[in-house]
């Protein structure tokens, strides 16, 4: 991601890893000493690193001006300049919008195209308060605090003024700090939206369809592929959510699903998560090396290759409950599925 947002370079990248190998320093910290990236940077990517795991929560981390197609394809270097320039002459000989004449040019596939226009249609829009947004930024970085976020946000709707405006004139940031917000906004952008094309090809391929948390079957499949295979040893088939656990915002479940994977591929495999519905908008994983969030529709894990063999993992979860989740009972919201990559 950091490659992908331009900043640091492919070779800086190696050299992190490189130091990394001989210590168990988390990879920021090394960047950070090494001089390659600042503390603001690195607080700024975490802040959107967990939403770059699912088709969905990558492109509903849209922020910034709606940019015209061609511009978004351009940021991502997914298509050059002169493809840009060869596909608007084809729009206009052919007086096609621009993303058919890219499509029958080649340069782009249809999961591609739907993909960026979604990701389009998310900037702008001041409903979605994504981690891109410039007062995240902001508040990530420690420019301003959240009490100040929110009230220029108030402010705000009463003026309809760009909200980097609305903090100046506030007193709560400097227009240095403004600039230097929406040059960071400007890489993490890029970052996403280099994840939303990398994702494209399965936005479609695991579309939600609605299923009722009443069943009392259980909700976890075997998903065997070619190179790559899953056996269930074990799954907790409900969820209890409790006063507490509402009053608390999220349920923690330690050990709820024992699975074994049984690898042949040699660029590794996904772990595929599909919601079923429930009362929950995110989930926490743990058990895989990693904390991993994902929607409470869907999201996956990828798994590199390490080696042909037989891997097992003990799942843990934190369901971050929704507004309005009420205590009861609830068959297992969640199926798992494996994919060789």
């Amino acid at each position: 991601m950091l490659v992908d947002g331009g900043f640091i370079t492919p070779a800086n990248l190696d050299r992190a890893l490189d130091e990394q190998k001989d210590g168990n320093e988390f990879l920021g910290v090394i960047l950070d000493r090494m001089g390659l990236l600042s503390r603001e940077d690195i607080k700024a990517a975490i802040l959107v690193q967990r939403c770059l795991v699912s088709p969905e929560l990558a492109v509903r981390s849209a922020s910034g001006e709606r940019q015209l197609l061609g511009r978004l394809l351009l940021q991502a270097k997914r298509i050059t300049p002169k493809k840009l320039y060869l596909a608007l002459q084809e729009q206009a000989r052919s007086e096609r919008k621009l993303g058919e004449a890219l499509l029958r040019l080649g340069y782009i596939t249809q999961s591609e195209l739907d993909s960026v226009l979604a990701f389009q249609q998310y900037q702008s829009s001041r409903q979605i308060a994504g981690p891109i947004r410039l007062g995240e930024i902001l508040v990530a970085t420690g420019q301003v605090t959240r009490e100040q976020l929110e009230d220029t946000l108030g402010r705000q709707k009463l003026c309809n003024a760009k909200i980097g405006k609305v903090l100046v004139e506030a007193g709560y940031a400097q227009p240095r700090q403004i600039a230097n917000g929406l040059k960071l906004q400007n890489k993490l952008i890029t970052a996403a939206l280099v994840a939303v094309l990398s994702l494209a090809p399965w936005a479609k391929a695991y579309a939600v369809t609605p299923m009722s948390t009443g069943s009392s079957n259980l909700s976890v499949t075997a998903s065997v592929e070619a190179d790559s295979a899953m056996e269930v040893i074990y799954q907790l088939p409900e969820m209890v959510v409790t006063n507490a656990d509402v009053r608390r915002g999220h349920v923690d479940v330690p050990s709820a699903s024992h699975l074994r994977i049984r690898n042949h591929s040699d660029t590794g495999y996904m772990l595929v998560f599909d919601g079923l519905g429930g009362p929950f908008r995110e989930v926490m994983l743990t058990g895989i090396g990693r904390d991993v969030h994902i929607s409470s529709n869907r999201g996956w894990v990828v798994q590199p290759y390490a080696g042909r063999g037989v891997y097992a993992f003990d799942l843990g979860y934190r369901f971050i409950l929704s507004e309005n989740a009420r205590p009861g009972t609830y068959a297992w919201p969640l199926t798992i599925s494996v994919s060789p990559i």
